[in-house]
């Protein structure tokens, strides 16, 4: 992020460049704050930690200190940029870059959802071969945005999304389920079925991104007990813009699937019947 920042000649921008600094610089002296109670439980003693960080033992042991240290990750804690609790009515859910996002103790599902949103983003940008100012520019936000959307600092709206992923040349759809499950908005279970079966292949694919797409030879070794046929057709999903085969997979292979990229089985439980439902109505009305 400093690199980016500093090679761009952005005026509106002029503090950027120190507040990553900053940041960094912080994350760095909690590290090595726990480092050093680290060694000291290794069995290093305050003159061997003196030695490599030339810093004498009097002031290490008041710095480090067992009770310091603790208060320092206790402040890390709380300091950590948290998710936001959206309203659960899409409507509801202004078109407008959202404010600071208040703190939370313990994450709820819908933190979860929230953290997985910003890493597909984050990956969708690092593999579009983009600048993030390129991505501002063509997604419509300021470069300082993109930031904060990738580290999970601020919630995007719906329309920034499809815009940050069109930017990235990426399907919006497949980030939809993503940004619903972390405003909790219910995946709806009466859809046509060619919506349906997008749906569950959008959330798929979108689970697919949130974990920064690992191979599919790693997925395949985990799960465990799917057919050769039902791999295929995952790997063919997960990997192309073809629906085909999707409305055949079995909920055991969905829940193996989804279990297996940090998904939501719930919410994976709803999309998959909704396209099942679906494709065993008998059609309704005339040709």
């Amino acid at each position: 992020m400093l690199a980016q920042v500093s090679s761009l000649p952005v005026p509106a921008l002029p503090l950027e460049a120190i507040r990553h600094y900053v940041a960094l610089q912080r994350d760095l002296d909690d590290f090595i704050a726990v480092a050093v109670r680290s060694a000291l439980d290794r069995g290093a003693d305050w003159a061997d930690i003196s030695a490599v960080t030339a810093v004498s033992v009097s002031s290490l042991k008041s710095r480090y200190a067992k009770t310091q240290v603790a208060r320092i990750v206790k402040n890390r804690a709380q300091r950590r940029p948290t998710f936001a609790a959206p309203a659960t009515d899409a409507s509801a859910v202004p078109d407008c870059e959202s404010p600071e996002l208040p703190s939370t103790a313990k994450p709820t599902p819908r933190d979860r959802s929230h953290a997985a949103l910003s890493r597909a983003l984050s990956h969708l940008h690092r593999h579009s071969g983009r600048t993030v100012r390129q991505v501002a520019l063509w997604a419509g936000i300021s470069p300082s945005y993109v930031y904060r959307i990738m580290s999970g600092e601020r919630f995007p709206t719906w329309s920034t999304v499809q815009r940050f992923a069109r930017a990235c040349d990426a399907d919006p759809g497949n980030l939809l389920d993503l940004w619903c499950a972390a405003n909790g908005i219910a995946p709806d279970p009466d859809q046509p079925f060619a919506r349906a079966l997008a749906r569950f292949v959008g959330a798929l694919r979108g689970m697919y991104l949130a974990q920064g797409r690992p191979p599919l030879t790693l997925l395949a070794g985990r799960l465990g007990a799917v057919a050769p046929g039902e791999l295929r057709v995952i790997a063919a999903l997960l990997t192309s813009r073809s629906l085909a085969g999707a409305e055949n997979l079995s909920w055991a292979a969905t829940a193996a699937l989804t279990k297996v990229m940090n998904g939501d089985v719930t919410r994976a439980r709803v999309l998959w019947q909704a396209v099942h439902q679906r494709a065993s109505r008998p059609p309704h009305g005339t040709a």
